[in-house]
């Protein structure tokens, strides 16, 4: 009788009134206890919890179609790659981004690259390109031609938005003050109300907050000029024993929802253009 366990092979042999116990490659019984243990990590890591944040068309929401455009991306890269998204919660920007810093979620997403952050997360392969614009109020004297109208202003980036590197650098020179709300929503309606004199956002973010709080953009104009281009991510921290691997995960993922027209089909399907 032989009794298998991966690496180790242990044999039990009558021979008359005598057994005899051999083990082969003389590995002891504890490489098999080792080699479950990391069958067991395997499967953990193949179940994914992961946060994101609420209120960003149409990008990730509770109230979108399944969860959002990249909501659905990110579900469907780690599947096409064999993990298995098992839950995901809708925190706080910050909130998610410190439990998922500290180990506390495998992902999170969508994030812009920033120096800070590279610090301490790992980057996925990028996706969803986003432009980002200043807006104002509608009329010439409102009007942004240039960086250089950007001097002297208050800007509105929501709490959990990052700066673009144009606008961190006027603010380090103390040339541009930030207010910051907890959402897009809200800073639209501080331009609205000459609070702040522009709001950095994407087209598709100044829509949809100017939708949600009853107003147009027919109030608002588009700078002449971007402040920056920068696409998409998802961060894994590199506390995870796993993340790397994580991160492999869902770029061999997405590399197939190229492939197979997912990808386009998911920008058809919310309206995104690139």
């Amino acid at each position: 009788m032989s009794i298998e366990c991966n690496s180790c092979i242990i044999q039990i042999r009558s021979c008359g009134s005598k057994t005899l116990l051999s083990v082969r490659y003389i590995l002891l019984p504890m490489m098999c206890i080792l080699s479950l243990f990391v069958e067991t990590l395997r499967a953990d890591t193949a179940s994914l919890s992961l946060t994101t944040g609420d209120d960003y068309p149409p990008f990730t929401g509770i109230q979108l179609p399944r969860g959002g455009m990249v909501t659905s991306l990110v579900v469907s890269a780690f599947k096409a790659s064999g993990y298995l998204v098992d839950n995901i919660n809708w925190l706080p920007w910050n909130r998610g981004y410190t439990l998922t810093k500290e180990g506390a979620y495998h992902a999170t997403f969508p994030y812009a690259w920033t120096i800070g952050r590279a610090e301490f997360f790992y980057y996925s392969d990028p996706f969803y390109p986003t432009v980002l614009y200043a807006w104002s109020r509608r009329g010439k004297v409102n009007s942004l031609l240039n960086e250089d109208d950007l001097q002297g202003a208050v800007h509105c980036n929501p709490l959990g938005y990052v700066n673009s590197d144009k606008l961190s650098v006027l603010m380090e020179r103390n040339l541009l003050r930030r207010e910051t709300p907890n959402n897009m929503q809200q800073c639209f309606k501080l331009l609205l109300a000459k609070r702040v004199d522009f709001v950095a956002a994407i087209s598709s973010d100044a829509v949809n907050a100017l939708q949600e709080i009853g107003s147009s953009l027919e109030e608002v104009q588009q700078s002449g000029f971007t402040i920056t281009e920068s696409p998409n991510y998802i961060i894994v921290s590199k506390h995870l024993p796993k993340a790397q691997e994580i991160v492999d995960a869902f770029n061999k993922g997405l590399k197939i929802l190229r492939e197979n027209g997912q990808y386009e089909a998911l920008k058809k399907e919310f309206n995104w253009m690139e």
